[in-house]
């Protein structure tokens, strides 16, 4: 259990907020740090206007959150018409989550993606583990270049985007978008991640509700063993675990504890519950020491894999099947079928989700983006380029610029096996394991497919369909708290400590009522007020 109850922008080196205080020392036009109302100000998000001009989805859009699906790529491309760039050279730093694909002079596929934007793309990538740290350097030594990928824990994020990045408000608010009908495509929730201090500072990397944790479960395994993978309840959830556990066949029923699953099963918000106005974290809620407490039984009798607190690696825990759930994301389905063995009889299926005492199930809805990018302040018509730029890099499903963006060069990088494109071993190399760090300056929404698996557009389809319209969003996503940014990370570890030790047995589940006090005391209080002064800025 990692999360540290604040929020996602709370996760960040200590050093960083030395970086950009000596960064802002000299900047006086931007806001200030404390003006947190200003900080907020809401701005007139783009437009949404669904992109048409591709293949129909396969399956209903049941909600307006669902994802398009699509079983196969069509077999007409729509063509790109014309090339965003300039002819310049664009500088851009971005993170990746894959091997750090060749260089440009030995990888003919970053070449084409060169031909076919029109640009020179000079890219500096980090691995994402120390993206945080190489992102406060760059800002340091103000090397980002044209476009970078915002690490959103950063300290004083909003006076270094005022200090720094272009405010895209006056080419996207409203219709303004409708120039770029790629980026208009992007859902509205997603454009409330790029706001601060009253103007679009970024442009959305969309997960949608991909993000969202679901409980993923070897059904194979599941099957040879003869159990059924099915539970009601959170005692027919520990019962599961208990049946599939063996150690001694180095078989664990749970790559982690699943807080994200049990807690919908308790009633608990995501992250905060508000009402009238007032936020309540769900750290103070009494059902949420019922979750430390199931949580602490799972691992006191050997139901989750030993290393889960200490070195995690759930997902290779998960396909040699010594896992046989694994809490994470709808986005991980794809890397997780990537590496699974050919012929092994690797099946994946999601749990359904389960309410509280027989309710309706209220599962947490993930936050709609990965991170943001930003576009460096310039002239007018170098923003306007570079929007061109990210359009394109925002070109839906059925799009020649998106197949070649995931699958690359035909004969080289991949090859069409039933119809379906595979990455070879150059192609894996060349784009990333089809995740070239691009993506990390802006795409589309994410589509229900995946590359020689069509059946697993029905069972993400079908677990979506079952709960979107009652999912739980977290109710501070896109707003700002100052102390959040500056204290957050030391509250919480905090936290995290705490609860391991409770997980771990070193403290019982009673003291955690002295932890939220102190939690409180040490920067909880001021992080609700400021978020609530948010709420209030946002909504007036």
């Amino acid at each position: 259990m990692t999360d540290n109850g604040i929020t996602r922008r709370a996760l960040v080196a200590g050093g960083l907020g030395i970086a950009a205080a000596g960064l802002l020392a000299s900047c006086s036009t931007v806001t200030r740090s404390t003006d947190v109302k200003a900080i907020n100000k809401a701005v007139q998000l783009p437009d949404y206007v669904p992109w048409t001009g591709g293949p129909e989805p396969v399956l209903p859009k049941t909600s307006p959150l669902m994802p398009s699906a699509f079983r196969k790529i069509p077999a007409t491309l729509v063509p790109t018409k014309g090339k965003p760039g300039d002819g310049s050279t664009v500088h851009g730093s971005v993170p990746t989550n894959s091997p750090v694909p060749p260089s440009k002079g030995s990888n003919p596929y970053w070449q084409g993606l060169d031909e076919r934007m029109g640009i020179d793309l000079d890219l500096t990538i980090t691995p994402n583990a120390d993206f945080g740290n190489k992102f406060a350097t760059q800002v340091a030594g103000d090397t980002l270049g044209d476009v970078f990928t915002i690490n959103q824990a950063f300290s004083y994020l909003p006076q270094f985007l005022e200090a720094k990045a272009a405010d895209l408000s006056p080419y996207l608010s409203g219709s303004g978008v409708r120039d770029y009908p790629y980026l208009a495509n992007l859902p509205t929730a997603s454009w409330r991640g790029t706001v601060f201090s009253g103007g679009i500072y970024g442009v959305p990397v969309p997960r949608g509700p991909l993000t969202s944790q679901a409980l993923h479960r070897r059904q194979d395994v599941f099957e040879r063993l003869g159990v059924d993978p099915s539970f009601s309840s959170v005692d027919e959830f520990v019962q599961l675990c208990r049946q599939v556990s063996d150690p001694h066949a180095n078989r664990w029923a749970l790559a982690s504890v699943p807080t994200n699953i049990i807690a919908p099963m308790l009633g608990l918000p995501n992250q905060w519950q508000q009402q009238g106005g007032r936020l309540t974290h769900m750290y103070e809620l009494e059902e949420y020491q019922e979750l430390l407490d199931v949580s602490r039984r799972l691992i006191a009798e050997d139901l989750v894999h030993p290393d889960s607190i200490t070195a995690y690696n759930g997902k290779v825990w998960f396909v040699q099947g010594s896992a046989l759930m694994l809490s994470d994301t709808y986005s991980a389905i794809p890397g997780l079928l990537q590496q699974a063995t050919p012929g092994s009889g690797f099946e994946l299926t999601i749990a359904p989700f389960v309410g509280p005492s027989g309710a309706t199930a209220k599962p947490w809805l993930g936050d709609p983006n990965n991170t943001i990018s930003s576009v460096a302040a310039g002239s007018e018509s170098r923003v306007r380029m570079l929007l061109e730029v990210l359009n394109w890099c925002a070109s839906p499903f059925g799009t020649e610029a998106w197949t070649y963006r995931k699958f690359g060069i035909e004969g080289r990088d991949f090859e069409y096996r039933d119809g379906a494109p595979v990455l070879t071993k150059t192609g894996n190399s060349e784009t990333g394991l089809g995740e070239f760090p691009l993506q990390y300056f802006t795409e589309c929404p994410l589509p229900l497919y995946y590359a020689g698996n069509p059946t697993m557009t029905d069972t993400v389809y079908e677990s979506l369909a079952s709960w979107l319209d009652s999912g739980l969003p977290n109710p501070v996503y896109g707003l700002y708290s100052p102390t959040n940014s500056t204290k957050g990370p030391a509250i919480g570890t905090f936290a995290t400590n705490a609860i391991n030790d409770v997980l771990l047995g070193r403290a019982k589940v009673s003291s955690w009522k002295a932890t939220v006090r102190d939690w409180r005391r040490r920067g909880g209080d001021a992080v609700r007020r400021e978020y609530e002064q948010a709420l209030e800025a946002r909504a007036s």
